[in-house]
């Protein structure tokens, strides 16, 4: 009878000792994969896009801003403008003397010109440094001056087409240059270009009227004064300035006051005018 009780005492216990491990669970295993996951730092996620993201170092090829346009000064003036060297060699053509700068600035010209007058050998009639013609008023006595024939080499035929493209070649290459039609200067005056180098260190006195004078080249007019079959009209279209030029002091004097166009008016036979 007394093992009896005794059984039923431990029974009671043993229900005892399970009823008090079910209420204090045993604690949760971790998973190798969540012990993987905590040691684990992952790198940052990486972005595609469509357009990769430029860096700072990296100057993209396009910017979605306008930006500001500069317009440099050589595109304002006519193409072939070559500022020349300041030699004032004397060199002898066709026996007559030029300078080395006024030949540098014809050689311009020609490469411009590209015609077939030969301006830098038989069409070259008056040089500088000389006053054997009255009729040049003194144009010639110093540097930068030149004439050149517009006629056919051994002939009397005039180049007529040949003259406005080599009119505007002189002037982009730094001559105020017009042309001299027959009679104009006197009675039987030969056809010609007169050319004056812009900015000839050598220049006469009249040759330096004939660019900034009342009736020269930068004021609209021939360069011819009263007298000398002027004043008229410049026919080939008014100065052209280089930024040489402007840099040496010349300017468009067209806007300043000038005197009234009272004297010839050629019609130089095919030549503009008027």
């Amino acid at each position: 009878m007394s093992s009896r009780p005794t059984r039923i005492s431990c029974f009671i216990q043993f229900i005892l000792i399970f009823l008090s491990g079910c209420s204090n669970p045993a604690p949760a295993l971790s998973s190798p994969a969540s012990s993987l996951e905590a040691n684990y730092s992952s790198p940052s996620p990486t972005l595609f896009t469509d357009t990769p993201i430029p860096s700072s170092t990296i100057s993209p090829t396009e910017s979605t801003l306008p930006s500001q346009t500069l317009t440099p000064l050589n595109n304002l003036e006519p193409a072939g403008c070559q500022k020349p060297d300041e030699d004032y060699t004397i060199l002898t053509f066709n026996g007559v003397l030029l300078n080395q700068r006024t030949y540098s600035m014809l050689r311009t010209a020609a490469q411009l010109y590209q015609g077939e007058i030969d301006i830098l050998g038989d069409a070259i009639t008056q040089g500088s440094y000389t006053q054997q013609v009255d009729a040049s008023f003194g144009t010639h006595a110093g540097g930068g001056a030149v004439d050149l024939s517009v006629m056919r080499e051994g002939t009397y035929t005039i180049l007529w087409d040949e003259i406005p493209l080599l009119i505007h070649a002189l002037r982009v290459a730094g001559f105020a240059a017009w042309l001299r039609d027959l009679d104009e200067l006197y009675p039987g005056s030969p056809i010609h270009i007169h050319a004056i180098a812009i900015g000839d260190q050598q220049l006469s006195r009249a040759a330096q009227e004939q660019l900034t004078g009342d009736y020269g080249y930068f004021r609209g007019y021939s360069g011819l004064p009263p007298g000398f079959g002027g004043p008229s009209l410049d026919r080939h279209g008014g100065p052209i300035l280089c930024r040489w030029m402007i840099e040496a002091g010349y300017s468009d004097l067209r806007l300043t006051p000038t005197p009234d166009p009272i004297g010839d008016q050629l019609d130089c036979h095919k030549c503009q005018i008027k």
